[in-house]
C-alpha cells in the first residue's frame, strides 16, 4: 500500500486538476475552489481511518471531539453560563474519545469496509446531505462537494492497488484487490447496511441530483475529449 505522504502528494495533484477545471467550467468561485480542494484531500485520505495507527484517524478524531460536542451545546443549550458551557464541552470531549474513538477501532479492521466503493460512495452522499441541509449552501455546490471527497477517495483506494502491483506487473501482491472493490467479504452484514443507506439517501434525500452530475460530465468531456 502507498504510504501516507504518497497519499498527500497524489491526492493534491488529482484533485487539484479536477478543482481548476470545474472553476474554469464556472462551477466554483475561488473560495469554493479552495473548499472543494480540502474537501478532496479529506477524501483521499479518508479509506486510512480504519487503521489504529493512521494519522489522518488520530486528527480527525480529535478535531471531532473538540468541535463536535461545542456545536451540540450551541445549538442545543444556548442559555446555558459560559461556565457550565466550557465543563460540558470538556467533559462530553474527553468522554467522546475514550468511547467512541476505542469503540471505533475495535469494530473495524484495515482494509476492510472502508477501503471499499460503497463507502466512498455513502461518504460522497453525506458530505452532501452535510452541505446542504447543516451549511445550507445549494443543491449544485453540495453535490460538486460531494463528488470531490468522493474522487479523493477513489484516488485513494486506486492508488493502493497500484502499489499492490510489482515494478513490472508480473506479480501481484497479496494485498491485490483489498482497497478497490465492491464489498468486504469479512464484513457482508456491514457491506449490506452500506448499500441500502447509500441506496435509501439517493432515492428518499436527494432530487435532480443526476442532472447536475451530468452537467459536470459534460464539462469534462468538453475541457478533455472534445
Amino acid at each position: 500500500m502507498a504510504a501516507f505522504k504518497e497519499h498527500v502528494n497524489v491526492a493534491t495533484i488529482a484533485v487539484g486538476i479536477f478543482v481548476i477545471t470545474l472553476y474554469n467550467g464556472g462551477f466554483l468561485t475561488v473560495y469554493q475552489a479552495l473548499t472543494a480542494l480540502f474537501i478532496g484531500l479529506a477524501g483521499g485520505l479518508f479509506p486510512d481511518l480504519d487503521s489504529d495507527n493512521s494519522k489522518p484517524l488520530q486528527g480527525i478524531f480529535k478535531i471531532v471531539s473538540i468541535i463536535f460536542p461545542l456545536l451540540i451545546l450551541l445549538s442545543f443549550f444556548p442559555i446555558m453560563s459560559i461556565l457550565k458551557t466550557i465543563l460540558a464541552w470538556i467533559s462530553f470531549s474527553i468522554l467522546l474519545r475514550i468511547t467512541f474513538f476505542k469503540f471505533f477501532l475495535h469494530i473495524t479492521h484495515h482494509r476492510g469496509i472502508f477501503h471499499s466503493i460503497p463507502m466512498a460512495i455513502f461518504v460522497g452522499e453525506v458530505t452532501i446531505l452535510i452541505a446542504h441541509y447543516v451549511v445550507k449552501t445549494n443543491w449544485q455546490l453540495a453535490t460538486i462537494y460531494g463528488i470531490i471527497i468522493f474522487y479523493g477517495f477513489i484516488i485513494h483506494l486506486l492508488l493502493d492497488e497500484i502499489y499492490s502491483i510489482n515494478a513490472f506487473g508480473i506479480k501481484m501482491k497479496k494485498s491485490f484487490g483489498t482497497a478497490l472493490k465492491f464489498y468486504d467479504k469479512n464484513n457482508l452484514l456491514g457491506t449490506t447496511i452500506l448499500y441500502l443507506l447509500a441506496i435509501s439517501i439517493y432515492f428518499f434525500f436527494m432530487p435532480n441530483i443526476h442532472k447536475i452530475v451530468l452537467d459536470i460530465y459534460h464539462l469534462l468531456l468538453q475541457q478533455y475529449i472534445s
